[in-house]
């Protein structure tokens, strides 16, 4: 590692390209990271590419993607943006569309410097400190306390490699993981922090304004977990991402992640089985990787596949190049089934990637011999690709199976598993639901439409009682147009956000007045 102060600070006299990812939606932020402002009032988008400029880049790349024409509009002058269509695959789409970008348009430029829009804390400085290692054969990196970060300096020579393996929400990951990269010590001028919910975006402001330098949580380790103690703790780590969980839950979420155990969740539609898994990804700040189950689902689905398009353009680029010569035919079959070509599927990605949260959707909907695949992954942590070789998690990854309970699934799934039955909460608990994801809503709005659909819960005679999701759709819709409390002409009028079906409203439509009155 280069320390702060060394080789890495001189003078930049070498081309670099600067290229910002800001496609995202920010989905977690609840905004697009690129149109969030400085208490100063700098939009993210414009400040990264200005620190690009100000630290040396002969040329800046914005790539866009969500809300494209108003982050278009915050761009710059004198900075290219480049749209990515495909934005919402990832970052990885980002970056083959910036990248191709230069590629074509400053292919001489010694290497290209990537920055994150959300990382606001990164300044001039740590950019120069990087570029200051430029060359066409760079690879290196901002690192924090010894965490490798952002930003990430690709030299020429690597730019066809990334763009190779850019794929999915790992951006250069993939290339960088079996390569060489000079890590840059930064953590004396920024945290390197990315701000990826309202949470830190509070925090962020909080310490901008201190006038500290913020720093990283948990730098011990990028691999580790956050340690957790307790069912309460997992309880209030979940809290703090919306999500509240009842003490049945919370424990057996404990469980599995203490031993390391699958944990299958079966319920009712609407249950919050899915939602876990997303407030325990965020909780546990690890990317979620979800695989959805159907009728007919195989294990190439699941796991992995060739892309076959580009092996049959690589064949073509070998017989152009080589002519009249005579190639080595072994060889060539050989880098036919190259890292560049396999198509990385959920469980594949789960187990190259983790720590992750693997979510398995809705199992009860894939067949028997599926499920067998499915055990056999789930206890070795690992697969074998005929042509690749064998994949092993280096830590098993953290996985999550639903279901609706459509059909029953098979003892020996179950077996391998921790298993825990999630039922509709109670009136209180919903009621809390409704006022920690909504906080806006009036409290007696939130009271009435928790009991309002209480009721409709109890009912036998609905196609599909409404569950959580539908509570929270209900209080949405009353708040959006303008009620504070819940009366029957606007209950009549919005109850195509909580019932799905036309049997189902036309039932409750008649008795509606004695729902509410109850």
């Amino acid at each position: 590692m280069h320390p702060p102060g060394t080789a890495a600070d001189a003078s930049v006299d070498r081309p670099v390209v600067g290229l910002v990812l800001a496609a995202g939606a920010g989905r977690r932020l609840g905004q697009p990271k690129a149109l969030v402002r400085d208490d100063d009032g700098t939009p993210w988008v414009a400040r990264a590419a200005q620190t690009l400029r100000a630290a040396g880049a002969t040329r800046v790349y914005v790539v866009i993607g969500a809300e494209a024409e108003a982050t278009r509009a915050l761009v710059p002058t004198g900075c290219v943006a480049v749209e990515a269509p495909d934005w919402d695959e990832g970052m990885g789409a980002s970056l083959r569309a910036g990248l191709s970008r230069v590629l074509l348009e400053r292919p001489d430029e010694v290497a290209a410097l990537v920055m994150l829009v959300d990382t606001p804390d990164v300044g001039a400085a740590v950019v120069h400190r990087l570029l200051g290692l430029a060359a066409p054969d760079a690879l290196a990196r901002a690192a924090y306390d010894g965490v490798p970060g952002h930003p990430v300096l690709i030299g020429r020579a690597h730019w066809a490699g990334v763009l190779e393996l850019a794929i999915g929400d790992s951006g250069a990951r993939n290339y960088l993981r079996d390569r060489r990269v000079d890590l840059v010590a930064c953590e004396d001028l920024g945290s390197g922090r990315d701000v990826d919910t309202p949470a830190d975006l509070g925090e962020w402001r909080a310490v901008g304004q201190s006038g500290q330098v913020s720093r990283p949580p948990d730098t011990a380790n990028p691999s580790e977990l956050p340690e957790m103690t307790s069912a309460a703790a997992l309880a209030e780590r979940l809290s703090r991402t919306g999500y509240l969980t009842d003490d049945g839950l919370a424990t057996i979420g404990y469980l599995a992640l203490a031993m390391h155990r699958p944990l299958l969740l079966e319920g009712e539609p609407g249950t919050g089985k899915t939602a876990l898994a997303e407030a325990l990804a965020e909780a546990l700040d690890v990317d979620l990787i979800r695989l959805q189950c159907h009728e007919g689902i195989d294990a190439s689905q699941a796991l992995y596949d060739w892309d076959f398009a580009r092996q049959i353009l690589h064949l073509r680029t070998v017989e152009a190049v080589s002519g009249h010569r005579e190639v080595d035919q072994i060889e060539v079959e050989k880098s036919l089934f190259d890292e560049r070509f396999l198509l990385a599927r959920p469980i594949l990605r789960a187990l190259r990637e983790s720590p992750v949260v693997l979510l398995i959707d809705e199992i009860d909907r894939a067949d028997d011999e599926f499920e067998a695949f499915l055990l056999e992954v789930l206890s070795t942590n690992q697969v074998t690709i005929p042509e690749y070789g064998t994949v092993r998690a280096v830590s098993p990854p953290i996985v999550v199976l639903t279901s609706n309970r459509t059909r029953e699934v098979h003892d020996a799934l179950k077996r391998r598993c921790l298993y825990h039955w999630v039922d509709h909460p109670g009136l209180e608990r919903e009621i809390a639901i409704v006022r920690r994801r909504l906080p806006d809503v009036p409290a007696r709005l939130a009271e009435q439409v928790a009991q309002a659909t209480q009721r409709l819960r109890a009912r036998d005679d609905l196609v599909k009682p409404p569950g959580v999701a539908e509570t929270l759709d209900w209080a949405q819709a009353l708040h959006t147009l303008g009620a504070s409390e819940l009366d029957l002409e606007q209950a009549a009028a919005t109850l195509g956000a909580v019932l799905k079906y036309r049997e189902d409203a036309e039932r409750v439509r008649a008795s509606l007045d004695k729902i509410l009155s109850a």
